[in-house]
């Protein structure tokens, strides 16, 4: 079984790092230091891999960026994300071209061809880098904020405010819902044609997981459930989530669908996902439907359920 997108344990986040701005500056400016860059939405990329600029293409790369972030260490060498937005799109606003074969890749795509090591750090770099971004302006006053603690806190530089702002991660559950020997799956009008997924959503203020994911599955799909139970996490870095994975039961209702959340939800078999659903993670023209990419922990869920 493939392992799971973004859980591979490739960085010592090396926190008490954080707080020490001499340590962390000579680390970012010494000859082990290594850079993971991103435009917009898209990550730096290079002979199939991520690619961890070091030595005179790190320099230079760090001199375009308008965000570093200190992810921690990689193979006890230390590493930082570049937000590279300062670099001009070409005439046609495709990305920037960068040196020495050098091509951007969205990780919701390709995340899955990665090393896994090298998917978990792009993911964490894309995850921070964006939060950095969105975060120039305070939440509570509207003034300027600063970066501090190698990218993982801003503050407001109001001295009537000073409110510390964290890196803001989103819960999300995430439930393979069955009924004897069928599984609750759904489509959502923004996917790609022909793929269907097990239910999601997330979690509101003051509500458990496990509360979530009864809600989620009544509000979407009108079914009942109970026997909860955690199966297992992953970071999903578009933007910001943690999706949180559990099994649950079927206990009653009735399968009414929610069209402004949905288009589509269905009990199907194994018996019918073996003899109607493509092989592919992707739509291969024959029409037929098909399961989540692999690497996603709905697909893992479901790959664990399909064996009986």
């Amino acid at each position: 079984m493939t392992q799971m997108l973004f859980t591979h344990n490739a960085l010592d986040r090396a926190a008490h790092l954080r707080r020490n701005p001499a340590r962390l500056d000579a680390l970012r400016h010494g000859p082990d230091a290594l850079v993971a860059g991103f435009w917009r939405d898209l990550a730096l990329l290079r002979d199939g891999r991520a690619l961890l600029a070091q030595g005179n293409e790190a320099a230079r790369l760090m001199e375009l960026a308008s965000h570093v972030v200190f992810l921690g260490l990689h193979q006890d060498r230390p590493i930082f994300a570049l937000d590279l937005a300062k670099m001009a799109a070409e005439a046609d606003q495709s990305p920037p071209q960068w040196e020495k074969g050098a091509v951007w890749g969205e990780l919701r795509a390709i995340g899955a061809a990665l090393p896994p090591e090298d998917s978990t750090i792009l993911a964490t770099g894309r995850a921070l880098v964006n939060w950095h971004r969105t975060h120039v302006f305070c939440g509570r006053c509207g003034g300027p904020t600063e970066s501090r603690e190698g990218g993982h806190v801003r503050v407001c530089l109001d001295q009537t405010c000073g409110a510390q702002h964290y890196p803001r991660t989103d819960n999300a559950v995430i439930m393979l819902v069955t009924d004897a020997d069928k599984v609750l799956l759904h489509r959502q009008p923004a996917w790609a044609a022909g793929m269907w997924s097990i239910l999601a959503g997330f979690v509101e203020p003051g509500e458990s997981f496990e509360q979530a994911v009864a809600r989620e599955t009544f509000e979407e799909t009108g079914i009942l459930v109970g026997d909860i139970h955690y199966a297992a996490s992953q970071p999903w870095p578009f933007p910001a989530s943690l999706m949180v994975g559990f099994t649950a039961r079927a206990t009653g209702g009735q399968l009414v669908v929610d069209r402004h959340e949905l288009e589509d939800a269905q009990w199907f078999s194994r018996a019918d996902i073996a003899a109607h659903f493509s092989d592919s993670h992707r739509n291969d023209g024959s029409g037929r439907p098909y399961l989540a990419r692999p690497g996603s922990i709905a697909r893992m869920m479901l790959d664990a359920w399909l064996p009986g």
